[in-house]
């Protein structure tokens, strides 16, 4: 390799790697928010919360990579433009494909870790956070139950608030429950103080109710009871394991393939286009770089976020419209990357004129 391609792809590899860095973290702090509020209310367990942040962030890569690395390759080019590089390297005989090159083996590059981001780390990111969501529901309620919050059970049966808790989540102060029980009158236990145990044989969890009291009925009818306790125990019985159901994205590209549904074939041409995308984002970014020294490095960040919106957006619908029987199968996204390529070549017409063509790797034109 060239003392110029390893320069080339130096610097537009150090800038790829900032703007993924700071796209991901501006990502991961949006999914964090949503998550801590999901937390106190009580429908996730906090001890969950970096594990789910984590694994979502793997899902989160596999489309900022394409729009990094297309901003990457821009904001490099630009600065090439902006010190006068580009001036010079023309003028040492520079041809526009000496700059293509490199920028296409870092397209190559990054389109490579997409693939296999979309077909082993995602589907299993994605699993894994599916199983750990109903590992969660599953779970007892106390796991998550908040202070001065109701909490719910997955099967909504069961009402709890406590005012405080141990930390442990064993001890708990003024407790309430309301409890709705299959062909029985729905019952209410109040109490001072409750402990939590649990039977390792069978899983069976109890509360243990001190100082309390129990509403069985609805208050004004005449089956209405109300029981004053010193103590008493409430079982609350093991929850059934639920068999996972994988979504699409959390299949493998084999289990995809071996299934005929539209929305099977509308996710294995998502998987198939992304690292498409990033190829021909990288390779637009040559052409859409172009800017005066007075344009400054930014001058074309705008333009480029104005193509890269409706491109992902025609992805996504096009996705949308395989899925639900719209638009075949067998024409799946390639017209939206067609069209890409097509203004690739057009914005390069633009640029070198028809000569761009028929030029080789050393010979001088406008860069």
């Amino acid at each position: 390799m060239r003392i110029l391609d390893r320069y080339l792809i130096k610097e537009m590899l150090l800038t790829w790697l900032a703007v993924t860095v700071v796209l991901l973290v501006i990502m991961i702090g949006n999914v964090l928010a949503r998550s801590l509020s999901r937390v106190t209310d009580g429908t996730i367990a906090a001890d969950a919360l970096l594990a789910l942040v984590g694994l979502k962030s793997v899902g989160i890569l596999v489309t900022l990579i394409p729009l990094s690395l297309y901003l990457g390759i821009l904001l490099a080019h630009g600065r090439f433009y902006r010190d006068n590089e580009m001036a010079v390297m023309q003028a040492c005989g520079v041809s526009w494909l000496d700059i293509v090159r490199p920028t296409a083996v870092l397209g190559v590059l990054g389109a490579l870790i997409i693939a296999a981001l979309t077909s082993f780390a995602s589907p299993w990111a994605a699993r894994t956070e599916q199983q750990l969501i109903l590992d969660m529901r599953e779970r007892s309620a106390l796991s998550a139950l908040t202070p001065g919050r109701f909490v719910s059970t997955s099967n909504g049966s069961t009402v709890l608030f406590v005012e405080d808790a141990s930390s442990d989540k064993t001890q708990f102060n003024s407790v309430f429950m309301h409890r709705q029980r299959d062909d029985q009158p729905p019952a209410v236990d109040t109490a001072r103080i409750a402990s939590y145990q649990r039977d390792e044989a069978t899983g069976d969890e109890y509360l243990i109710f001190t100082d309390g009291q129990t509403s069985i009925g609805t208050p004004g009818d005449s089956e209405y009871v109300i029981t004053d306790f010193r103590r008493q125990g409430i079982l609350r019985p093991r929850a059934e394991r639920t068999e996972l159901n994988l979504r699409n994205k959390s299949k493998t590209m084999a289990q995809l393939l071996q299934e005929d549904g539209p929305d099977e074939k509308a996710e294995v041409q998502w998987r198939l286009s992304i690292p498409l995308a990033a190829f021909l984002l990288a390779l637009l970014a040559v052409p859409l770089s172009y800017t005066s020294p007075r344009e400054g490095r930014f001058g074309k960040i705008v333009i480029a976020i104005l193509i890269y919106i409706p491109y992902a957006n025609l992805l996504v619908l096009a996705r949308k419209w395989i899925a639900s029987g719209v638009l075949p199968a067998w024409v799946g996204l390639w017209p939206v990357h067609v069209a890409v390529f097509l203004l690739i070549v057009f914005l390069l017409i633009r640029r070198q004129g028809w000569s761009f063509l028929f030029a080789k790797p050393g010979t001088a034109q406008a860069i």
